[in-house]
């Protein structure tokens, strides 16, 4: 069957969402003088795919260009991969989540402080809420990975921290670096593609402003690299034991350590052969510690901002949201509040649904890139029937779709549009679950669940006990199987923390100035208001809308204007359901 849609455009899974796969099917092969492409958008099949690591291994040559500092675990497979896996899983676990729970709320009030206003009143326009959560998880996983502590307009630096790390802290560059630690960090991140795109001969030589930043951002953040590595080497010889989660610290020490058993080179080094400890280059070190750095940082940042937007769009959500914060905490300062006793209960509550439900519409990879063996077909099995898949094919697992296609997912007809079902809106509540008379859990529609898949990571007890849990396959924001995203319980508790902290005593809104100004508001009546607002929520749809998927699916370029909020001083929400 021939289908009009060009399946050859990268983005055509995010332009068209799940229509052409209600007429190509949830499984196809696109046949083409390069190969044969194999698109998925069936949960059963993507389970098999991800649990089945070397029949289906990642096209590693995708993955080159995130080699710039060094090989990494994204960008192996095999038996290095599990070296990089071993070596860097250890780090991400519950008990350095208490410190990222900890941090986060203690960066969010920084964020806060700034979206408040210099007289702390609020409601003023905020346009750089991307640039913002992007600080914000920047400065998260600065401290949390390498004990650098980063500043919000009016901090100043913490005279506890180490002096060797307080000097990354500082407004201005320390010796040797033409740019601060953040700012080199903050810039190479915002021009990645052209670091990643473009060799290092060619990117110093063109002359363009934004070549010239990369540029500069890239070698300013080598030399930091390099710089706490012979920092952390130090500490590692020493027997010293870095404080907080200490990303690099980790790495750092599968092949640095104090030792008195094991034969050292003259840089501390566990000499090839002297030990069966597993080891990595100083290069592995520098691309592990960058690729947790881009992975950890963009997609949680996009995270809080689209869960902020979708809030800010639908009133119903939010005011849910406040109230169970409220429930939870009181009035207990963050400060204050216990990670062990309350993360389960904020991820089993309309707080995590508000997440899922966002990485459900828009998960930060479109498609999860996977291929055949060379060597040999693979067989897959669907509905009890078994299919053979060619060796060499290139596979492309279609989270967009999968996580629209109505087989897997509660539903009911949009009150956006005019659509049978609403799995193109935002609708957290459809996560939330009932337990009816005889102990079987309700929700909006019948739709068949595995209560024994665990698609959040490490989860104590229980971390979604209340909440739907889709079909293995179905829901793929952290991927799924062995090479599942290794800081996806991190990244919840980033995006708990977060959304906890702000809603406790605020709401988030979005601008109208576009229409109106604050004067003509006040003279407005609720019908004028709930009209001027709907402009807004249909604005901010179509925004988010034009999302452009780089290496994640995010707004660039784009914003959508909000206004954080005192609670009880909201303008439009408490109008709107």
């Amino acid at each position: 069957m021939l289908i009009s849609y060009s399946f050859t455009r990268p983005d055509w899974m995010w332009d068209l969402l799940f229509e052409p796969v209600k007429k190509a099917g949830d499984i196809f092969l696109a046949v083409h003088p390069g190969g044969i492409h194999i698109w998925v958008t069936n949960a059963e099949a993507m389970h098999q795919i991800t649990s089945r690591r070397e029949a289906f291994p990642k096209p590693l040559e995708s993955y080159k260009i995130l080699e710039i500092f060094g090989r990494n675990i994204i960008s192996t497979e095999g038996a290095e991969w599990k070296r990089h896996r071993k070596v860097s899983s250890p780090g991400f676990n519950e008990k350095n989540n208490v410190l990222v729970f900890a941090e986060a709320c203690r960066q969010t009030h920084g964020m806060v402080r700034k979206w408040l206003g210099p007289n702390g009143a609020g409601n003023i326009t905020v346009k750089e809420a991307p640039t913002d959560t992007m600080r914000l998880t920047l400065h998260i996983i600065s401290s949390i990975g390498f004990g650098v502590q980063l500043l919000w307009p009016g901090e100043s630096i913490d005279r506890r921290l180490h002096t060797d790390t307080a000097i990354y802290s500082s407004n201005e560059p320390p010796e040797g670096h033409t740019m601060t630690f953040e700012n080199s960090l903050t810039i190479l991140l915002e021009r990645l593609i052209l670091v990643l795109m473009l060799p290092e001969s060619i990117l110093k030589r063109l002359p363009f402003q934004k070549t010239r930043e990369a540029y500069e951002s890239l070698i300013n953040w080598r030399q930091y690299m390099n710089e706490l590595l012979i920092q952390k080497v130090y500490e590692a010889r020493q027997g010293q034991r870095g404080e907080g989660m200490d990303i690099m610290g980790t790495l750092v020490k599968s092949s640095y350590g104090e030792s008195t058993t094991e034969r050292k080179s003259s840089l501390g080094r566990v000499e090839n052969g002297e030990s069966n400890k597993i080891t990595l280059s100083d290069s592995d070190i520098l691309g592990n510690a960058f690729v947790m750095i881009v992975a950890g940082h963009e997609t949680t940042a996009n995270a809080v901002h689209f869960s902020l937007i979708e809030l800010a769009i639908s009133p119903r959500p939010q005011r849910l949201v406040q109230k169970e914060v409220q429930n939870i905490f009181g009035d207990e300062t963050p400060e204050k509040w216990d990670y062990d006793s309350n993360i389960n209960a904020l991820l089993g509550s309309i707080v995590g649904a508000v997440m899922n439900e966002q990485l459900r519409l828009m998960p930060p990879v479109i498609a999860i890139p996977k291929s055949v063996t060379e060597s040999q077909d693979q067989v897959i099995t669907l509905d009890g029937e078994k299919y053979t898949l060619p060796a060499g094919a290139r596979i492309a697992l279609n989270t967009v779709g999968t996580h629209r296609n109505p087989k897997y997912w509660p539903t009911q007809p949009s009150k956006v549009t005019d659509a049978e079902n609403d799995l193109n809106d935002f609708r957290p509540e459809r996560w939330l679950i009932t337990i009816d008379e005889k102990g079987a859990q309700q929700v909006d529609s019948a739709t068949d669940s595995e209560n024994d898949d665990d698609f959040g990571g490490y989860t104590g007890q229980t971390s979604s006990s209340k909440l739907f849990h889709p079909v293995r396959g179905s829901y793929l924001p952290f991927s799924e199987g062995p090479r599942s995203c290794v800081g996806r319980r991190l990244a919840q508790v980033e995006v708990m923390a977060v959304l906890a902290t702000i809603f406790q005593k605020y709401s988030i809104e979005l601008a109208v100035d576009e229409w109106a100004s604050d004067e003509e508001v006040k003279r407005m009546s609720d019908s004028e208001k709930r009209a001027v607002y709907k402009k807004a929520q249909d604005k901010a749809r179509e925004t988010l809308r034009s999302a452009t998927p780089l290496l994640t699916l995010k707004l660039n370029p784009g914003f959508i204007p909000i206004r954080l909020v005192k609670k009880g001083e909201e303008r439009f929400i408490c109008l709107i359901n």
